[in-house]
């Protein structure tokens, strides 16, 4: 079993995943924590082990680094990995890959010029509702997709947006509900139907809160390369809940999809459902995949094998995200880009 050193960029709240995860896979070793703000490197070092920087670069001149995960505020994705992966290091990304599809598409075109991987943390593909959703849809048992409706809807205000100064502002996070909340979703809803093709869709900011200035809300229509038509409905103005599902009409069945589970309502009213242990807590719509996920991107670089969250695939859903913002109502194809 090959081991490989990892740093660790960004020692923040969603670092944590990133450092159990590490910390009980036997082919990883945290060897350096990295942040600007030192205090967090050094929590982050207390609890997960390495040594501690304040600048990435510094990671250039060491030895016992294979691996970076970047896991700092998303406009700052795209110059940490470039570097890292031009340095002869191999990329572990959190979402979204980049704020903007061009900046995206340049971290893809410096992953193929070096031969390092890059990787994108949408852990949710992992959970056991969507792998066996995935399975289903391709065996095709249930015909074609008809249909798909995806629904995001949680509660993210003012004291969540200031814990972060980075946060709620386009130029820094690159929006809000779409980006950050729905991401994810809107991630599962390419990945289970094969692919979205076009979107229109319009995004606004509805609840009057001066902590930020990025959408609250957004609703959209797409096509989907397999046939098929999907809409979706976005915010994070709904309070004391979190809905995060992916309803897939195929023609002889209905899937739901969600981390607590899928359900399958067959069209003679057989259903059938398979349920998941679910995360609980403050931060539970993160979910509890980011171990299965991580894991995997270490078999796949030990095996030179795919990756199931490549950033090729990771990029429909950054496309999607420009698309609705700037859609208006006029379709925009979503193009991705050849490998």
């Amino acid at each position: 079993m090959k081991q490989y050193n990892v740093a660790v960029i960004g020692c923040g709240a969603v670092s944590k995943n990133h450092g159990k995860a590490l910390a009980q896979n036997p082919q990883t070793t945290i060897r350096y924590a990295v942040d600007i703000d030192r205090s967090q490197a050094e929590r982050f070092a207390a609890t997960y082990g390495g040594t501690v920087l304040t600048d990435y670069r510094e990671l250039f001149s060491k030895e016992d680094v294979d691996v970076v995960h970047i896991v700092t505020p998303h406009h700052t994705h795209p110059q940490i990995a470039i570097d890292c992966m031009h340095a002869g290091l191999h990329v572990f990304c959190e979402k979204p890959l980049a704020i903007l599809p061009f900046d995206a598409k340049r971290m893809i075109s410096a992953s193929q010029e070096t031969g390092r991987r890059l990787g994108v943390c949408f852990q949710n593909r992992m959970n056991d509702a969507t792998v066996r959703a995935k399975a289903i849809i391709d065996s095709g048992e249930y015909g074609a997709i008809v249909s798909a409706m995806v629904l995001v809807a949680w509660d993210r205000g003012g004291d969540y947006y200031g814990k972060s100064p980075w946060r709620g502002r386009y130029e820094s996070e690159g929006g809000g509900a779409l980006i950050n909340q729905s991401i994810h979703t809107l991630d599962l809803l390419d990945y289970l139907t094969g692919g979205v093709a076009t979107v229109s869709g319009m995004d606004a900011k509805l609840r009057e809160d001066d902590a930020y200035e990025v959408e609250d809300f957004a609703m959209f229509y797409c096509s989907l390369k397999r046939g098929g038509r999907a809409v979706g409905f976005c915010t994070n103005c709904y309070p004391r809940s979190k809905q995060c599902t992916v309803e897939i009409h195929l023609e002889r069945a209905t899937l739901t999809v969600k981390q607590s589970g899928l359900v399958i309502e067959e069209s003679d009213g057989t259903e059938r459902r398979f349920d998941c242990t679910v995360a609980t807590g403050e931060k539970s719509e993160w979910g509890l995949s980011h171990g299965l996920l991580i894991d995997a991107f270490y078999r796949a670089l030990e095996a030179d094998s795919p990756f199931i969250a490549d950033a090729h695939t990771a990029l429909a859903a950054v496309e999607m995200v420009q698309a609705i913002q700037h859609s208006k109502g006029r379709s925009i194809e979503i193009k991705g880009i050849e490998q």
